[in-house]
């Protein structure tokens, strides 16, 4: 008996519905990225070569990605990579997937100083290093460090620096420590962060995927998801050089409490930026005077 064959077509129109069923948000992308990595092909060509059939090794291998996607677990972390501002980062278990959100703190950085700025930043919880080192593709003159508390992240910040040839100075620091901020007076031009802010009480409300599969390190917060904003609104001040600017990501609902943490501790030009979909997503603001 001749074994049945299986066309990109088929397994296409196979995987599907199956992970619809499982609860794919986005059943036909998914498929596809996963496909297209088997086949070592662009999604395009899943199309031109639709009647192409697969061998044993190349359908055993979708399954595989597949079964992992019906599971819960991120395509992110399935294909070991993810795009994030024009470059490919690699991703892993001990760091956050990057978010298009986040993009939009590093297009404001850069709009917020000359081209051809000579400057020293600060990236506070870098995981894959995507906001320091899209900074340093960007502004190659510029000197930027990154602190994470995750030894495993900053594994593979270092990895993606390597790879996208953008050397950054990677450090594992605990930004709720004091010693971290003392250890820099004054030594940067600004300071910029994507930091954990989702409050311990909305697990429930996170998608499987998220909660299951990326670390709760860089996910959740004490104070309802405020330490952090509040650590920099009391400390980041003093690493900063006068003038210094701070860029900060937040969840839905902060800007008001984080904009009160700053203006309390004297922070200046504190301003809310929205993101495409018309959310409030960025903090800024100016280092106190004195």
């Amino acid at each position: 008996m001749s074994q049945q064959i299986w066309t990109i077509k088929d397994v296409i129109d196979w995987s599907i519905p199956f992970l619809k069923e499982k609860g794919s948000p986005s059943a036909r992308l998914d498929a596809e990225l996963l496909l297209s990595d088997v086949l070592a092909c662009r999604r395009l060509d899943l199309y031109l070569d639709h009647h192409k059939p697969l061998n044993n090794e190349e359908r055993s291998a979708f399954r595989d990605r597949i079964r992992r996607r019906s599971l819960g677990e991120p395509v992110a972390y399935i294909l070991g990579r993810k795009e994030f501002y024009g470059h490919e980062f690699s991703v892993g278990p001990a760091t956050l997937i990057p978010r298009p959100e986040t993009e939009h703190l590093v297009e404001i950085l850069l709009k917020s100083f000359p081209d051809d700025s000579q400057l020293t930043g600060l990236d506070v919880g870098t995981g894959t290093g995507c906001i320091a080192i899209s900074l340093k593709k960007a502004r190659p003159q510029w000197n930027l460090e990154a602190w994470d508390v995750s030894h495993e992240a900053l594994s593979v910040a270092a990895k993606n620096a390597e790879k996208l040839s953008a050397p950054v100075t990677l450090e594992q620091r605990d930004a709720l420590k004091d010693a971290s901020w003392s250890a820099c007076l004054h030594g940067f031009d600004f300071i910029a962060s994507n930091p954990p802010y989702i409050a311990a009480s909305e697990r429930s409300e996170l998608p499987v995927s998220v909660v299951r599969f990326e670390p709760s390190l860089a996910l959740f917060a004490e104070e309802s998801g405020l330490i952090f904003y509040r650590t920099f609104a009391r400390k980041a001040a003093q690493s900063l050089r006068k003038g210094g600017k701070i860029f900060l990501e937040i969840g839905s609902g902060q800007a008001s409490d984080v904009c009160l943490l700053l203006e309390e501790s004297g922070w200046q030009d504190i301003a809310v930026h929205q993101d495409l979909a018309g959310l409030d997503r960025v903090i800024t603001g100016t280092a106190p005077l004195t």
